[in-house]
């Protein structure tokens, strides 16, 4: 069983200053025994960390972080998945569109399998949660914190599978909230550093670890996710 677990890192695949290889290895020094990497709109990092961590003993979730819109506000879309569909050539010409602002190619390359909402040039928050549910992941809101309350309101209506309720910015009742939010909505919860850098001169984000899941918290997510393969 896994004992400690950051479900939200980045690398120097996005915006993070290490990489996959030195985001495993700081894990293993922090004793987190299970991660998720998770760039911004790109998975092309995922196999370096596995392979390091085969070599170091901590397992790696395939994620992902989707750049989506709501309103005025960026929404930012955690996907998980559960085997190499995070590999797939359409998923990844996908990501590196949405990473270039141009949705006008996500829905040619998506055709009707997707609902894109009469949104022309901004990638709406339920469209980004249908992309990665039809890749297959396990879909969670990224640092509801960070939201507008009222967008937050609308936005955890949608077909979210969890929330990140555990998070680096969190006050203690911010987590206390968003883990009533899981429990009454019936959603999974994870908790994330969002990890980039340990140098920040002003730190906006965590250390791998600060914030995790235990032991059963993890198996929980991993269950509830379809993520129970490990």
């Amino acid at each position: 069983m896994y004992t400690k677990g950051d479900f939200h890192i980045h690398s120097t695949y996005s915006d993070g200053g290490y990489t996959p290889k030195e985001v495993v290895m700081l894990s293993k020094k922090k004793n987190v025994d299970i991660i998720s990497l998770t760039d911004h709109n790109n998975t092309c990092g995922i196999d370096e960390a596995i392979l390091t961590g085969e070599e170091f003993g901590v397992k790696i979730i395939p994620g992902v972080e989707l750049s989506t819109r709501y309103n005025n506000a960026r929404v930012h879309v955690l996907g998980y998945f559960k085997d190499d569909s995070y590999k797939n050539e359409l998923l990844v010409e996908v990501l590196k569109n949405v990473k270039a602002h141009k949705i006008s190619i996500i829905k040619s390359l998506l055709g009707t399998h997707i609902n894109f909402y009469d949104k022309k040039d901004k990638l709406y928050v339920q469209t980004g949660i249908e992309i990665l549910k039809f890749f297959g992941a396990t879909v969670i809101l990224a640092h509801p914190v960070l939201l507008n309350k009222d967008d937050f309101k609308d936005i955890i209506r949608m077909n979210f599978d969890g929330i990140e309720a555990k998070y680096f910015s969190n006050k203690d009742k911010d987590t206390e909230y968003f883990l009533k939010v899981a429990k009454d909505r019936k959603l999974l919860y994870t908790a994330g550093s969002d990890f980039h850098s340990c140098n920040e001169l002003y730190r906006t984000h965590g250390i791998i670890g600060d914030v995790y899941l235990n032991e059963n918290e993890i198996s929980n997510f991993l269950v509830g996710g379809n993520l129970n393969y490990l």
